[in-house]
C-alpha cells in the first residue's frame, strides 16, 4: 500500500508539472529559477494531499467535464 501511495504522488507531482508548463516541453530551454521553485513547492505540498482530497477532486473535474461535453462546451466552471 506504501508502494502504491508513493507512485501515486510521484505521478501527481509529474502531472502537476507538465500542467503548468502550459503543455510546452519541459526544459527545452534550460531549468530557470521559477522551474526549481515549482518544483521545491510541490514536493512540500505533496504531504498535505489525503485520500479523500484526491477523490473529491476527481469527481469534480468528471462532473466539469461532462457537463462541458453535455452542454457542448458553454458551461461555466
Amino acid at each position: 500500500m506504501k508502494g502504491t501511495l508513493h507512485r501515486l504522488k510521484l505521478l501527481f507531482i509529474i502531472f502537476s508539472f507538465v500542467s503548468m508548463t502550459a503543455c510546452s516541453v519541459p526544459f527545452a530551454n534550460g531549468v530557470n529559477g521559477k522551474d526549481i521553485i515549482k518544483i521545491a513547492n510541490a514536493g512540500k505540498n505533496i504531504k498535505n494531499i489525503t485520500k479523500e482530497g484526491i477523490n473529491e477532486e476527481l469527481i469534480t473535474e468528471t462532473k466539469n467535464i461532462l457537463k462541458d461535453i453535455q452542454y457542448g462546451g458553454k458551461a461555466q466552471r
